[in-house]
């Protein structure tokens, strides 16, 4: 799809009826989710080391080989195998590492003369027979200016043994046929979509495309079906049977060239997106809402009841596409409380000198009982960031007395808070777009109450000093700047961060703040005051031929060296709290201490334990 992509992410609209609702249900989990920070899972250099060019150019499909080991599957768009420049990637790896046990590459088989691309991932195996089906891709130019191009979905057999896919044929086209965009030049892009099965037939869902008094129009979201059994069966004999969309209430429109009905009236067209069952029998979508956001969307049966689009992330700065919802159960096609986001990101839309696979854990909170999570505020003596996600670009550090908790779970009275960012301006936002369609939604931090709960806490503002926004209790902004606005209410702790810094030579292990050059490694918490079962920390310094070095001490007079601060109290004995312990460690060569939750001091060369100073929650 490449450049030709983007044409189509940025043409979708909002068109198309919805059917009635359908009764009401027990919570889904999923219908609220907190997302996690984006994670790198290939790198530029690695993909392009193992000759993964043009990849991934279609959502994953994905297969558990047991052991914690899966096969994913895409396309490598500028690989080209058999009569296409185009091939299926077959990876083996882990969930963190997709691409750990190599890279094999195979042809798309039997495709028609006149195609351009061919191209497939998303996969079902047939738990009966054992075969593997392929959504395929296929796209035919419409020699238009802009790379139009006109798309559709293709049923394949995959080959386990070699890697190839053979093409069975089609199953599902735009309303819209070929010759109607040809003549108009319209792009028509229907994704690569995921299998769903449900009641013994395997869905589709797209986008759909018309023609129709002069305008062309797409659906938010449709969907096609065919039954398991005769998929099945046909694909034995080599051959793709009759799919049908849903139209007007029934199932009757062919999936070929036939009118659908939207399922879902909300939002634009979804892009390339990605559909998943939950194990309560729910309905997850994730889709690109443009080149630069995704969102979600829930279902309680794949088909009525469609909740509006929510923002999971935005990137203004790059380009994102081909979202796969990935389990993390024994099937990675059904979701239970959590799932991986994977995804394809360029540097700039359509780059493939410098594009990355990346993932986010997404957790569903909705109707749960769930731990809160801490809330720091960091700074770097001009710049404040505040976050749930430990912060460490060089020279932030957690600032004394902003820590506070936010809760995980949909808790009654919260409403989520986002991570956002303008620019190098971070702030905290309630509103999930963070407020400016340039700005970057990072992640959500978590719920914060809007009005005052029984349980300890203090109000939150957000303030604004210059172009920096910081985050205060006080609503004067501590007479640091202005008051943007009341956020809501977090919950108090009695704790304080703790955390390891590195500077490339030696550790700083501080609840207080650090020089520039320092950058945060570990991050725990330790009591503000002493307790039952606790024992002070010292901060500690001196002076050797290697330059200033830090240590931390139970002795209140750090072993005769500099006394720089009380850090806080750890817990002598393991806690019924989640926690690590603290080993200080000695690193002869770098004549550095440093306090490592491995009682191997993390492997470095030479060095010593000398002993376990306490636990630290974490």
């Amino acid at each position: 799809m490449i450049l030709r992509a983007l044409a189509a992410a940025v043409a979708l609209t909002a068109t198309g009826l919805q059917p009635a609702a359908a009764a009401p249900a027990a919570i889904e989990p999923c219908s609220a989710v907190s997302v996690g920070p984006a994670q790198v899972v290939v790198d530029n250099t690695t993909r392009l080391n193992l000759g993964l060019k043009g990849w991934p150019d279609t959502a994953f499909g994905v297969l558990p080989e047991g052991n914690g080991q899966y096969r994913f599957l895409s396309t490598s768009a500028l690989v080209g195998s058999g009569t296409m420049p185009q091939s299926i990637a077959t990876t083996k790896g882990t969930l963190d590492n997709p691409v750990a046990g190599g890279v094999k590459h195979a042809a798309v088989r039997n495709v028609p003369a006149g195609y351009q691309y061919a191209g497939g991932g998303p996969v079902f195996r047939d738990p009966a027979s054992g075969l593997v089906l392929q959504m395929v891709h296929l796209e035919r130019s419409l020699d238009g200016p802009n790379h139009q191009f006109y798309a559709e979905l293709h049923l394949g057999l995959h080959d386990l043994a070699t890697g190839e896919t053979r093409l069975l044929g089609e199953i599902i086209s735009p309303d819209m046929d070929f010759a109607t965009a040809y003549r108009h030049k319209l792009t028509a892009d229907i994704g690569t979509s995921s299998f769903v099965l449900r009641d013994g037939y395997l869905h589709a869902y797209f986008p759909d495309y018309s023609y129709d008094n002069g305008k062309w129009v797409n659906t938010p979201l449709s969907v096609a079906r065919a039954p398991l059994a005769e998929v099945v069966a046909a694909a034995k004999q080599g051959k793709a049977s009759e799919w049908r969309k849903y139209h007007d209430g029934a199932w009757s429109s062919p999936g070929r060239n036939g009118p659908s009905s939207a399922v879902r009236e909300q939002g634009v067209g979804a892009w390339h997106p990605s559909v998943v069952k939950t194990t309560r029998g729910g309905t997850i979508m994730v889709a690109g809402n443009s080149i630069t956001e995704f969102v979600l969307a829930t279902s309680p049966d794949g088909l009525t009841g469609w909740s509006g689009p929510t923002t999971l992330f935005r990137d203004p700065e790059r380009g994102n596409a081909y979202p796969t919802i990935v389990g993390t159960g024994s099937d990675p096609s059904i979701v239970d409380n959590e799932f991986y986001l994977y995804y394809l990101q360029w540097a700039k839309p359509g780059d493939w000198a410098n594009a990355v696979a990346m993932r986010r854990h997404v957790t569903c909170v909705a109707g749960r009982t769930l731990p809160s999570v801490p809330l720091t505020g960091y700074a770097n003596g001009a710049q404040h960031r505040t976050s749930t996600i430990t912060e460490r670009a060089t020279g932030f550090a957690p600032e004394p007395g902003r820590l506070w908790r936010l809760e995980t779970a949909a808790v009654p009275g919260t409403v989520p808070l986002y991570g956002c960012r303008n620019g190098s301006d971070h702030y905290l936002s309630l509103a999930q777009g963070c407020e400016s369609p340039q700005a970057a939604v990072l992640q959500s931090e978590g719920r914060i109450y809007s009005a005052a709960p029984s349980a300890p806490s203090t109000p939150l503002y957000r303030c604004k000093s210059g172009a920096d926004h910081f985050t205060s209790t006080a609503a004067n902004c501590e007479g640091r700047g202005t008051q943007d606005k009341l956020l809501g209410h977090a919950l108090t702790t009695t704790q304080r961060v703790f955390s390891r810094f590195y500077d490339g030579r030696e550790h700083w292990d501080t609840s207080g703040a650090v020089t520039a050059k320092y950058a945060l490694e570990h991050r725990w918490f330790l009591e503000s005051a002493s307790k039952p079962g606790t024992r002070a920390l010292y901060g500690c310094a001196y002076t050797s031929v290697k330059g200033l070095n830090h240590f931390v001490s139970t002795q209140p007079d750090c072993e005769g060296q500099q006394v720089l601060r009380t850090e806080g109290w750890a817990y002598l004995d393991q806690p019924g709290a989640p926690s690590a312990p603290l080993y200080r460690c000695y690193w002869p060569e770098q004549d550095d201490h440093f306090l490592s939750p491995h009682e191997n001091c993390e492997g470095v060369p030479g060095g010593r334990n000398e002993g376990r100073l306490g636990y630290a929650l974490s």
